[in-house]
């Protein structure tokens, strides 16, 4: 039974993934509310809706999580981000993924199965809600619905699979609002790139100032100092509260064939004291053990969206491809000092704030690439100030002039 329950759930989503994101997003649906009604080995997620939507639910492994889909517009201003969890749920991710597009991520204390999948409609006070039941499951039979997940989604899976679905083309990707600059460039392209999105908050501070609306409001001022100088191009990743995969941010790079793509980001930590800007280049081993914790979190945002961990470009092995990684990291430091010298006179800064870590996202072998930690969320002075506009203007324009000098000293080499 429990197989044929998950063969069930997979066939819906791969027929509802047509619904999602299409007109029944688009007639201003929202996410009201959501809990989780949670035992020892089965759990209940019941989600409030303003209308019926299409939905969608699947299984995916390393870690095991269970995504559910909504065809949503977008969530209500007071509807949770996270939910209460215990026994088969250990943490849970709620947020919009794409447009049109919903996620409410249960990440698993064990294999689960899914018994029951029901859009209920509006029913007199009580809204249109989807009900969502598991129940503990075994790991034979959830890495069998893992494994078909992943075929129906990478097209991978065999006729009868397909046929039985009558699968639709699966959303594409998501990719920040409006074109790139062309690939043709005059002027050197300085790629921003605002961490975090959409389901993915980043570090959130006791009055709730969420890091992906920070880093944001950021970007588009330091955008701003760079284009009136009128000697850049310059684009962000992302211009609004929209999730994006560590691969597509590096991927908006290389493509694009940016000069300089800077990593934005205000984290937060365990420990108040900490605070400071820091500024990062990529290198295997970290500077200290909080660069180590730091650079595993933000490595670990995909999960948290209900994708796959990004994995390193396979091209590493190749002599040419580590020949241009190794220049690409000299002019990486270049820029990271040149932005040091000028930052640190004008913001308070961690100790040695020319730093190294693992952060994926600065991985592309041939663009220069930085990660500014502008703060800590977690800190009070650092709050503060990353809430106040005049702060951040200020940190905006000294990170412009730190990059104008970068570009200034490399025309003269």
């Amino acid at each position: 039974m429990p197989q044929r329950l998950f063969v069930h759930f997979l066939l819906i989503f791969v027929m509802q993934l047509s619904l999602i994101g299409g007109a029944l997003a688009q007639q201003g649906i929202q996410i009201l509310d959501a809990r989780l009604a949670v035992g020892p080995d089965k759990s209940r997620l019941v989600v409030d809706l303003s209308a019926v939507a299409g939905y969608a639910t699947f299984p995916i492994d390393q870690p095991d999580r269970l995504v559910v889909e909504l065809g949503v517009e977008k969530l209500a201003d007071d509807a949770p981000t996270e939910l209460k969890t215990d026994g088969l749920v250990r943490e849970t991710a709620i947020g919009m993924v794409d447009e049109g597009r919903a996620r409410l991520v249960l990440f698993l204390n064990k294999p689960v199965q899914v018994t029951t999948i029901e859009m209920l409609e509006a029913v007199g006070e009580q809204p249109a809600r989807l009900v969502v039941e598991i129940a503990e499951g075994e790991r034979e039979i959830f890495d069998q619905a893992v494994a078909r997940s992943k075929a129906l989604l990478t097209g991978q899976a065999g006729a009868e699979d397909k046929a039985a679905a009558e699968t639709p083309e699966a959303p594409s990707t998501p990719t920040p609002e409006g074109p790139l600059p062309s690939v043709v460039q005059i002027r050197p392209l300085i790629l921003l790139d605002p961490g975090h999105g959409g389901i993915d908050g980043g570090a959130k501070a006791e009055n709730g100032l969420e890091e992906k609306h920070v880093v944001l409001e950021f970007a588009k001022r330091v955008q701003k100092h760079l284009l009136a100088t009128d000697k850049f191009d310059v684009a962000l990743t992302r211009t609004g509260d929209e999730f994006l995969s560590l691969n597509e941010r590096v991927e908006l790079a290389r493509e694009n064939k940016a000069s300089l793509m800077i990593s934005l980001h205000a984290d937060s930590f365990d420990d108040p004291n900490v605070r400071g800007a820091s500024v990062y280049t990529r290198d295997e081993a970290a500077t200290d053990v909080l660069d180590k914790v730091l650079a595993e979190g933000e490595n670990r945002v995909d999960l948290i969206a209900g994708f796959d961990a990004p994995k390193d470009d396979d091209q590493v092995v190749n002599i040419l491809i580590d020949l241009m990684r190794r220049e690409t990291r000299r002019q990486s430091f270049l820029a990271a000092r040149s932005i040091v010298d000028d930052i640190e006179t004008q913001l308070p800064m961690r100790p040695y704030p020319l730093r190294r870590a693992d952060f994926f996202v600065l991985q592309s072998p041939e663009v220069p690439s930085i990660l500014l930690e502008l703060g800590f969320l977690s800190n009070g002075l650092d709050m503060e100030n990353l809430a106040e506009e005049s702060w951040q203007e200020k940190a905006a324009q000294a990170l412009a002039q730190g990059i104008v000098k970068y570009f200034d000293a490399e025309a003269q080499n």
